[in-house]
Parts: C-alpha cells; structure tokens; sequence
C-alpha cells in the first residue's frame, strides 16, 4: 500500500553568502493519510522537527551555525538564518506518515556556503610607465573569498 509520495527537497538559495538566509522546502504527497513527523537533517544530525500531534509541534535541536527562523518554519520549509560555513554540505527531509503504515521516505540535497570578495581585486606595477619591448612585471591581489577568487591575467585581449 503506497501512502506517501513524491518526496521532494529544494533549498533556495543552494550557494548561500556566510551569514545570509537559506529556505529548505519539502514537499510531499501523503495521498490522504495523516502526518506523523517531518524531520531535518544537516548530514546525520537531526536540528528541526515538526510533529502535529505534539505541543508545541516543533523542536529544534542544537547544531552549531544553524538559527532556524521557527516564524517561517513549518511542516514543509525551514528558514535558516544566519548561515555559517559550517553548514556546506548535505540537508535532508525525512517524513514519516502517522498509524497504522508509518511509511518514511527521505531525500537529501546539497547547500554551499560562500564568503565574496568584498572589493575587486587590485593590480600593482613596479613602473608606471612602459615601452613597447619592457618587461611587464603585475600583482594582483584579490581580497579574501570562500572558495578563492580564479585570477586571470589578460593582456591586449590575449
């Protein structure tokens, strides 16, 4: 007897910036029956549940570098605020029907955190003036990012 289906995990955004805001959305089809529990997972650590039966219906479970928004969390989203990097990595959505099946299905998704440059990078000669035929001798520095900035040199297009 199949009871629950199309299982479904989307986080937007799935690159979030280091201390910005990701929502996890899980969405499900328990074609009729009731709802036990939704339970959410960063790798093999449950941190959010939503249990309708229970008072209060949810439970956040500590992890560090997750601040679950419990306003805009509910049986198929939770809100993360505040993301560290940390928190790269695998996210899961595990539901579970009520009695008498019990029927549990889990999907799994991947969410990168990022750190930006928070300047263009910035080029240094050892001249300031050159001639055609001069030895042309650049830096360029770029500031700090998650992962590092790919720095490419061109020249007359080339």
């Amino acid at each position: 007897i199949v009871c629950l289906k199309d299982v479904l995990l989307e986080i937007e955004p799935n690159v979030v910036e280091k201390g910005g805001q990701s929502t996890l959305k899980c969405s499900y089809d328990l074609e009729g029956h009731p709802l036990y529990a939704v339970k959410w997972y960063r790798g093999y650590h449950e941190f959010y549940r939503y249990t309708p039966k229970e008072l209060p219906s949810t439970k956040i479970f500590a992890f560090e570098g997750i601040h679950v928004d419990l306003n805009q969390s509910n049986e198929h989203q939770v809100v993360l605020r505040d993301v560290g990097f940390n928190l790269s990595g695998n996210f899961s959505c595990e539901v579970t029907t009520d009695a008498p099946s019990f029927a549990t299905s889990s999907v799994s998704s991947a969410m990168s955190v990022v750190v930006l440059p928070n300047s263009p990078p910035t080029l240094s000669t050892d001249r300031s003036f050159y001639d055609i035929g001069d030895v042309l001798r650049v830096n360029c520095t770029s500031p700090p990012s998650r992962p590092s900035a790919t720095l490419t040199f061109i020249l007359n297009n080339i």
